[in-house]
């Protein structure tokens, strides 16, 4: 029987940890992951100190294997997501979402090989936080993706910062026969400013099932992080 644990962390470019990336690690750490999608991930920004930070997490964490998924030119750098994992990364990829005016926003995606070699796909993305009317369009693109790129007897995981609490917005997702981690039976108010249910695992269900799941509460960041424990079936 195949187990992971995947889990999405919104670490703020390291600000409230201070940049000590050991403190993010130790979140994973405590989570158990696997495989995480992180978001605000900066690359040799001048706010960070012109820091290559998937460097610095994947040896704070021990995660060898990353893929940064830039959204727009930043401070000198690069802004945008990450994904971290344990297990090797057999194929990868990126796309800009469609943003209009807003800022910039883009989703990536890795093919992971676990323990025997079985494949596991996670994307991860960081929708738009201005507009209702953008994030819908930008589900609808991803849900796009998915259904033709996505085999539909093969596990798969989006995660990200969605910027809603409004989980009726993972319709173009939730069609395809995905279901949610965070959601109105189990609300996991992960962002601590104002809490609310913003970050989210989406699962395909039936090929994967949840055996347990929680919120790391964490103040290395103004976001705590979501985790849950998948079997393989």
């Amino acid at each position: 029987m195949k187990h992971v644990t995947v889990a999405t962390y919104n670490i703020c470019h390291g600000h409230y940890a201070g940049y000590d990336w050991k403190r993010i690690a130790s979140v994973i750490r405590e989570a158990g992951a696997d495989i995480v999608g992180f978001q605000e991930i900066d690359m040799l920004t001048g706010r960070t100190g012109g820091l290559d930070t998937i460097n610095e997490l994947t040896a704070a964490t021990g995660f060898p294997h990353a893929l940064f998924i830039p959204a727009m030119d930043y401070d000198g750098g690069k802004y945008g997501t990450a994904i971290l994992s344990r297990y090797p990364i057999a194929e990868s990829g990126t796309l800009p979402l469609p943003s209009a005016d807003y800022e910039p926003r883009a989703f990536g995606w890795v093919t992971v090989e676990l323990e025997d070699g079985a494949p596991l796909t996670l994307l991860n993305t960081h929708l738009s936080y201005e507009s209702h009317a953008q994030q819908s369009i930008q589900f609808t693109y991803i849900a796009d993706w998915m259904g033709k790129h996505l085999p539909e007897d093969t596990p798969a995981v989006l995660t990200g910062d969605f910027n809603t609490d409004d989980f009726t917005a993972f319709t173009p997702v939730t069609a395809l026969g995905f279901a949610l981690v965070n959601c109105t039976d189990r609300e996991f108010k992960t962002f601590r400013g104002d809490p609310v249910a913003i970050d989210n695992i989406v699962y395909r269900e039936g090929i994967m099932t949840p055996e347990a799941f929680g919120m790391t509460d964490s103040d290395a960041s103004d976001h705590n992080l979501l985790w849950c424990r998948f079997q393989l079936n």
